[in-house]
């Protein structure tokens, strides 16, 4: 009896009074996945994810690059008297790039899928997602030379890569280019392609044009990342919400 003189129930009974009151947890749980809030973070991690395949293939290919700028690396690879290894090294900067323009094929391809898909109907954003790739992409000839060389390598060949050093007082650099020769004798090329070609003189400097690329990929890939979060702000912060009273229920039944 309390202070009052009032019958107190148990404490076991009162909270399974109380629990009955509630959603079971796998039930809330089930209805937090099923909510806007959740689409909402889930549509912005598949962004996430289609820009981190580009981007972790141009990782791997500039860090081969980076590698050869430690003397006891490329030391032995160039070596005159093991030209193999040098041969194995093209061969390896060939297969990374191939990699690389492949994977920027498909972001581009999944992203505009995924945009369709579902915010066909939000005029405004799919408004400003066109302008956002035309003020970034469109007319820049360095972009269009890498996707047309994408194209050259899924139906000719890989580009035939050379290495490039370059020696300082006190440093050196070493990188990858192409000759622009052999690139300028394939007949797909656009006039814009080919005309980007023959001004990069005797080598394209493949690794910045894919560096230079990336970047922008990636500034582009962020802002779709917050824009989509901008515009689904209120259902994902009612799904915060719900959250972290969840974790608190969770907690409180499971003694965390």
């Amino acid at each position: 009896m309390n202070e009052t003189g009032v019958q107190s129930e148990p404490a076991d009974e009162q909270t399974a009074a109380e629990d009955a009151g509630r959603p079971s947890l796998v039930d809330w749980q089930k209805r937090l996945n099923d909510s806007s809030g959740h689409r909402a973070i889930a549509l912005g991690a598949r962004v996430k994810r289609i820009g981190y395949v580009f981007q972790g293939n141009v990782a791997q290919y500039k860090l081969l690059v980076a590698k050869l700028q430690d003397p006891a690396v490329s030391g032995p690879i160039f070596d005159v008297r093991n030209p193999e290894a040098h041969d194995g090294l093209l061969s390896e900067a060939e297969r990374l790039l191939r990699n690389v323009l492949t994977a920027m094929s498909t972001r581009v391809d999944q992203q505009r899928r995924f945009m369709e898909k579902h915010f066909h109907d939000d005029l405004a954003l799919m408004s400003e997602y066109g302008g956002r790739i035309a003020s970034l992409f469109k007319g820049d000839p360095q972009a269009d030379f890498l996707k047309g060389l994408r194209n050259y390598i899924t139906h000719t060949q890989l580009p035939v890569a050379q290495s490039k050093q370059t020696f300082g007082r006190e440093s050196f650099e070493i990188t990858f280019t192409l000759p622009g020769e052999p690139l300028l004798e394939w007949k797909g090329w656009n006039g814009v392609q080919r005309t980007w070609i023959a001004g990069q003189g005797d080598a394209v400097a493949i690794v910045d044009a894919v560096d230079t690329y990336a970047c922008k990929a990636g500034e582009f890939d962020k802002w779709l990342f917050d824009r989509i979060a901008l515009e689904c702000r209120a259902d994902i912060d009612v799904y915060m919400r719900e959250c972290a009273e969840f974790n608190r229920e969770h907690d409180r039944v499971f003694g965390g």
